[in-house]
């Protein structure tokens, strides 16, 4: 797919918001590298768009609405960091949650080949460093 990164990556947005998973999933790349960091209870590491899809579906029961809203992003090369709000209204009950992350995405040739989870902000904005220097060497 063309585009730059920061478009691509608000386009990933737009379809996650829009219940439309698969067609968020064109965007990632068949082997996707999914890392979600502690303390989130789903934490760990996801690989391909069968685990991602999986995860996904995990996340979304909880929810009878979730939408994502990035309030940011930043480039650095290939790289995303979006700083992003979940808004959900819980199974069920009806109440809005909001949580707010830090997410970094890897755009090298046109899809994400790996996505990180962060619900801390410094080891979010560390994480981005840390890619970003190494992409730059």
């Amino acid at each position: 797919m063309s585009g730059s990164p920061e478009e691509l990556c608000r386009l990933a947005y737009e379809r996650y918001s829009a219940g439309e998973i698969e067609a968020m999933l064109e965007l990632f790349h068949p082997e996707v590298e999914v890392y979600v960091a502690p303390p989130n209870f789903e934490s760990g590491t996801y690989r391909g768009h069968d685990e991602y899809r999986q995860l996904l579906a995990r996340w979304g029961s909880s929810w009878d609405e979730m939408r994502t809203e990035p309030k940011g992003l930043t480039v650095s090369g290939s790289w995303v960091l979006s700083i992003v709000e979940y808004i959900g209204l819980g199974k069920g009950s009806s109440i809005e949650v909001t949580q707010r992350s830090y997410e970094l995405s890897h755009w090298p040739a046109g899809s994400c080949v790996r996505y990180e989870v962060y619900w801390d902000e410094a080891d979010g904005r560390s994480a981005f460093s840390r890619h970003a220097a190494e992409s730059a060497v």
